[in-house]
């Protein structure tokens, strides 16, 4: 076949659906885009050189930049996928008229072919040309955001770009392959009429209504029950996985078993709207129920990642605080109370370091154990013959009234036979029990004091702190322990901490950080500024891919809602006819298929606010792997993020709606 015929016949089909191309050239270019710069930044020299950090904490960074362009590479190739499938399904009768009018399957495909060249050359292309442009600004970006001075010059990185034309030509194979197997197993005469077929009215499919009524149950129950962070780490991916099946499981089988439902009700259901509106949105769901689970998946994650992402913007500073209360803090463990001298005339005689409000203190820190049969306020010591689970550990600092006193913002006055307790599940107690001694709980210490002790390795575990009387009420409490030593009856822990004028230099920290390596017990030296910086490369880093998923994740939402609509669209000018033949008038069609495409168009929206709202718990639990969530201030990030995002979603309906009547109106006049 002649090769201008086939290029006239591409240009001509493309003119006349441009307003279904265009969106599927965008979503092309803007995926394999985000994919090279998150893959050119993951695997570039930014991070680890020569073997070793460039900054503190650059290694977790790139590890999270690596996750995320495969998680971009596998949502851009079902994006891609989907919209190829929608314009396939376009041009069923474009291509049933070649058929009819001469054009051979083989000239068909070769037509198929070049549009997949083209494809490959404007999306990959262009992804390829804007990643390289934008490459430079999103390093300074993530750089910004982790706290590091700008890099200088021009990069490139060929294994980013390789990786970018294998998954380019990989998933545009895919999409090529589908297009000439839907041509080659069809007959023209079928794909011609392919959208005047008639079809039965859908069945309820019972098997799968109970499937997913038992996934999204067991999903919503996993998530609700959790209440360790150690098992939310699996549960939470378990229960997403039990949630999308029994959601594409629902959507498809369990909106039309209600739809049933109402149908029987014939009191309700022989009313002019409702008669109408529910025949017609039984035969929607049937075409539109997976391409609505897809959006309120979609819209899930999108919802998800915003949350998360404004939990860390309002509570990192928080948490550098929480962990880092005061600028330096050393920590130590000896049975040599003159030890602490030492370590005070070694901090007072720094060289270049200004030492502002020094103070020390000791305490007693042991583990303690809570299994699920226990009551609330009885723990027991861990046995080390015992295979215990993590979740069960509790961290427990002992301080005495006259360590507290030191730094507590107002004082208190423990009576023997009484302690106070503090609790970082914000449990509160009358009274307590440790392996069979039972002790009357006063009340709770101040939250800022004893946190100050904690060591901030152990901030994924529920924390205990007692204050008690005196050491001797000390030394008792931990005699409860079977294992414990009476040899070491005399070892303290001590912590020494202090503020410092202004930033540290790197003499300074160098100074600080190696004062006690000659000290025989193990000295751990904790640097606020040194934590900041890891901080700010783990969270700054969250931060950039968060939003770049979100969206990416947001840009799937809404090619789908348009794909949808303009399906819908398309579909919906025979009904549109036929409900005026049965005689409603026109503002009464209207109304009625406003109705239809605002409960298919919300409904998704509404299913995810319900997901995200069940999952919060376990969500919470999550994300204290690596940060503290204060509980008010993450649930009003998630009310904020289905506020926001509900309304980016409001005004794409309000684009698409328009788009579709315009459809719909038009279909109207040529039919």
């Amino acid at each position: 076949m002649n090769s201008k015929l086939i290029f006239r016949l591409i240009r001509r089909s493309m003119e006349k659906s441009r307003h279904i191309r265009i969106p599927f050239f965008l979503v092309g270019t803007f995926s394999l885009m985000v994919f090279y710069i998150i893959a050119s930044l993951g695997f570039g020299d930014f991070w680890v050189r020569d073997g070793h950090e460039i900054f503190y904490g650059a290694n977790q960074l790139a590890v999270i930049l690596w996750l995320a362009s495969v998680i971009i590479a596998i949502v851009s190739a079902i994006l891609i996928l989907y919209a190829n499938v929608f314009i396939m399904k376009d041009r069923r009768r474009e291509i049933g008229l070649y058929g009819i009018l001469g054009l051979t399957k083989k000239s068909i495909v070769i037509m198929l072919f070049y549009e997949t060249i083209m494809h490959i050359v404007v999306c990959l292309g262009g992804g390829l040309a804007l990643g390289t442009l934008l490459n430079k600004l999103m390093l300074l970006t993530l750089y910004k955001l982790v706290g590091q001075p700008p890099v200088q010059g021009f990069f490139f990185s060929p294994l980013a770009f390789l990786y970018t034309v294998i998954l380019g030509m990989g998933i545009y194979l895919v999409c090529l392959i589908y297009n000439i197997a839907s041509v080659r197993l069809s007959k023209p005469v079928e794909l011609l009429h392919s959208n005047q077929m008639g079809e039965r009215e859908p069945k309820v499919k019972w098997i799968s209504l109970v499937f997913g009524l038992l996934c999204t149950a067991g999903g919503y129950y996993m998530a609700l029950s959790c209440k360790s962070t150690f098992n939310a780490i699996v549960i939470m991916f378990l229960a997403i996985i039990l949630v999308i099946a029994g959601t594409y499981a629902l959507f498809t089988s369990g909106t039309i078993a209600i739809l049933k439902a109402i149908k029987k009700n014939k009191k309700r259901y022989y009313q002019t709207r409702n008669f109408v509106s529910v025949s017609n949105l039984m035969y929607r769901m049937k075409h539109n129920a997976a391409g609505l689970a897809s959006i309120c998946v979609l819209s899930s994650g999108v919802i998800l990642l915003i949350s998360c992402v404004a939990s860390l913007v309002a509570l990192g500073a928080q948490n550098v605080e929480m962990i880092c209360p005061r600028d330096v803090m050393i920590r130590y463990s000896t049975e040599d109370p003159e030890l602490t001298a030492q370590v005070e005339d070694i901090i007072n005689g720094f060289d270049d370091v200004d030492v502002l409000d020094y103070s020390g203190v000791s305490f007693f820190p042991t583990t303690w154990m809570h299994t699920e049969d226990m009551e609330d306020n009885v723990f027991a010591y861990t046995n080390p013959d015992e295979n215990r689970q993590f979740e069960t550990w509790i961290p427990t600092y002992i301080m005495t009234e006259e360590a507290y006193n030191v730094r507590a913002p107002q004082p208190i006055h423990v009576k023997a036979g009484e302690i106070y307790v503090y609790d970082t599940r914000e449990k509160h107690y009358s009274e307590l029990s440790v392996s069979g001694n039972t002790y009357t709980v006063a009340g709770e210490p101040d939250e800022d004091t004893v946190r100050a002790v904690s060591d901030n390795t152990m901030m994924l575990f529920r924390m205990l702190y007692i204050v008690v009387p005196d050491e001797d009420a000390a030394i008792q409490m931990l005699q409860s322990d079977p294992n414990w030593n009476p040899a070491e009856a005399n070892l303290r822990s001590y912590q020494s901490v202090f503020d410092v004028d202004g930033k540290l230099t790197d003499a300074q920290l160098r100074e600080i950080n190696g004062a006690f390596d000659s000290f025989e017990t193990y000295v751990n030296v904790q640097i606020k500024q040194e934590y900041e910086t890891y901080f700010m490369s783990l969270y700054g880093g969250v931060l950039f891919v968060g939003v770049f998923l979100a969206l990416i994740f947001l840009m799937a939402t809404v090619l789908i809602i348009y794909y949808k609509q303009m399906s819908e669209g398309f579909e919906d000018h025979h009904r549109y006819q036929i409900l005026k033949k049965v005689g409603l008038t026109e503002k009464e069609v209207r109304k009625t298929i406003n109705r239809q495409v605002m409960i298919l168009f919300f409904l998704p929206l509404l299913v995810a606010s319900i997901h995200i709202c069940v999952a919060s718990h376990i969500i919470r639990l999550f994300m204290n792997v690596i940060l503290y969530l204060e509980p008010v201030t993450f649930y009003l990030a998630i009310a904020g993020s289905i506020a926001s995002f509900a309304l980016v979603y409001c005004f794409v309906y309000k684009l698409t709606s328009g788009q579709y009547f315009k459809i719909v109106d038009a279909a109207e006049h040529t039919v």
